[in-house]
């Protein structure tokens, strides 16, 4: 919203799960250049097909070997690893034909950065506390095992001494398709783990359990390994998880040395097997049902414009014209409805700012101001022998840093909630859309007596991210350190005051952010809302068109000649054939 399915395994790279895929595009490319056809809808379901992609979120706790089986997966040794955790900031990873590292700031920057570079954006030596505000990191490469629409999505590691990376984590799951959960073979499950687990329970169909280096033990040794975190996980998620185990620092090493037998040794192809089978399973099958309905429901409404043109050919005159008159009268009640349909729209989208946004913000910053007020009464007991100057400063940067970590987590997690609550809001509207002109067909079949199915589909309107905003970071204690009076007053007098002045600040930057972000939320919901509207509006006009043109077409026709009509009958009767030909291979893909 202004506010992804292909995966290969590394036996076969180039080989797609869903080969229907190809199909439907080859459908779609022979109805694109039928005239009766909306090649807009066809381009639009192209769209589709291309964008599909598999999103893999890969978690784990701190220091499992996260990062190089995601090297491991790529094949190259591109992410860095050590011994400090990541900051809170999600690495992307997707197909590219050349390697490429861009660096998206909260702001909206994007710069070009480098491998070497890496550390500098995505370790909490690099980005303390993410004070660079970095919103991800898009990494393309060419790896074959990308190149079938695979994203992986990196997030830093759960139950480290940050606990905004484990915020992270529980962020980024629902928009997962399938999620990479890394154990350790050498170490128990931990209770930072189980505690996750917990937590992420409704996910467990998609949680894929990994037991990394495996290679540490000996057969027997990783058979007990196995067994205990089974029945520990278990216990967690309510059911029995399959647990794959393997060791990515082999597989890095196989694919790095181009070694088939470290490749097999690590037991990695072993997991892909199952990763393959539910990328098809789980998501194939929804997506294929989808794209069929959709054909189908393009191929039917062609179909219908070449029944209501041959029908206008051999209908008289006088009768032809009446009915044409009887269908423009209806083109105004739907033209009329058009309006309304606008206006409600608009009234819903509010709806959203004054339900959701607004009493969800401001719950969040009677809760902010709270718990950064008694922040700073703590850093201030603890502080206290500091230079009133050094104080002042220091605690500007601490607020500064909490207000920022709590707007950034916050407003994730709102735009998961407002984007899903105008997804609904798109889905309710495009089956009134969709009803309205079914509706059309169907009046002007019973007008002209020709049969039509309507085919219900699923819409194809996807919201686009793309939500940034700057923090709100000018120096918010100038008030305090320019107050000479208050600093060369004795501590036991200038502490009280210094406090006082410090918690009005807190009060003083949250409304500042909060204000900025509302504005920055309905601004996008304006722009989300008109290009909604305009697809919407333009949907309408196109099925209005289409009907119209068929019997204008018919109507000009009348005044040719008998070989003229019977050649423009011809071809109608041959498109007619090759749509149903087509609906026949879209049928049978299925």
């Amino acid at each position: 919203m202004y506010w992804d399915l292909h995966m290969a395994g590394p036996e076969n790279p180039s080989k797609s799960p869903y080969p229907q895929m190809k199909r439907f595009t080859a459908c779609l490319d022979e109805l694109i250049a039928i005239e009766e056809v909306d090649s807009a809808a066809c381009h639009e379901l192209k769209e589709k097909l291309a964008s599909q992609t598999f999103n893999i979120l890969v978690v784990g706790q701190f220091n499992r070997g996260k990062t190089t089986l995601i090297n491991a997966l790529i094949g190259e040794a591109l992410l860095p690893v050590g011994v400090i955790p990541l900051t809170s900031v999600v690495t992307v990873l997707s197909y590219g034909e050349t390697p490429a590292i861009k660096v998206c700031f909260q702001d909206g920057r994007c710069v070009e950065s480098t491998t070497e570079s890496l550390t500098d954006y995505v370790t909490e030596r690099g980005n303390p506390h993410n004070t660079k505000g970095v919103k991800e990191v898009a990494v393309s490469y060419p790896s074959p095992w990308l190149k079938d629409g695979v994203r992986l999505l990196d997030t830093p590691g759960i139950g480290s001494v940050y606990s905004h990376n484990t915020d992270l984590a529980y962020r980024f799951l629902p928009k997962a398709d399938a999620v990479l959960f890394l154990l350790c073979a050498d170490q128990p499950v931990s209770q930072a783990e189980l505690d996750f687990l917990r937590d992420v329970r409704e996910y467990a169909q998609r949680i894929f359990f990994l037991l990394n280096k495996a290679d540490y033990l000996s057969e027997i040794e990783l058979r007990d390994a196995v067994t205990f975190a089974q029945a520990t996980i278990a216990v967690a998620i309510g059911s029995e998880p399959f647990i794959s185990p393997l060791s990515a620092r082999l597989a890095l090493e196989g694919k790095l040395n181009g070694s088939t037998e470290l490749i097999e040794k690590s037991l990695l192809p072993h997991f892909f097997t199952r990763l393959q089978a539910f990328l098809q399973k789980e998501k194939g099958d929804a997506l294929i049902a989808s794209v069929i309905a959709n054909l189908l429901r393009i191929i039917s409404q062609a179909h219908f414009r070449c029944e209501l043109e041959l029908k206008s050919l051999t209908t008289p005159l006088d009768e032809l014209q009446e009915k044409i008159r009887t269908f423009e009268a209806k083109m105004r009640d739907v033209r009329l409805a058009r309006e309304e349909f606008g206006i409600l729209l608009e009234g819903e989208a509010k709806r959203l700012v004054s339900k959701i946004i607004d009493p969800n913000l401001d719950a969040f910053k009677t809760n902010l101001v709270r718990e950064v007020s008694d922040f700073v009464e703590r850093y201030f007991v603890e502080h206290q022998e500091m230079p009133a100057r050094e104080l002042c400063k220091a605690l500007e940067e601490e607020i500064i840093r909490e207000i920022r970590e709590a707007f950034d987590t916050w407003r994730s997690k709102e735009d998961e909630t407002v984007g899903v609550a105008f997804e609904a809001l798109c889905a309710r509207f495009t089956a009134r859309i969709n009803d309205m002109v079914d509706g059309l067909f169907r009046f002007s079949a019973e007008l002209f007596a020709i049969p039509f199915a309507a085919v219900q589909a699923d819409s194809l309107w996807t919201a686009k991210s793309g939500f940034y905003y700057k923090f709100w970071s000018e120096p918010g204690s100038l008030v305090v350190l320019t107050s000479s009076v208050i600093l060369l007053l004795p501590r036991f007098l200038s502490g009280g005051l210094i406090l006082k002045k410090m918690k009005g600040q807190v009060h003083e930057m949250v409304d500042t952010q909060s204000g900025r972000v509302r504005y920055d939320f309905t601004v996008r919901l304006d722009k989300s809302v008109r290009a909604f509207r305009r697809e919407m509006l333009r949907r309408i006009e196109a099925t209005v068109e289409s009907i119209e043109n068929a019997l204008q077409k018919g109507t000009e026709l009348r005044q040719a000649s008998e070989t003229d009509l019977a050649s423009r009958g011809k071809n109608l009767q041959e498109t007619l054939m090759k749509l149903g030909e087509i609906q026949g291979r879209v049928t049978e893909i299925g």
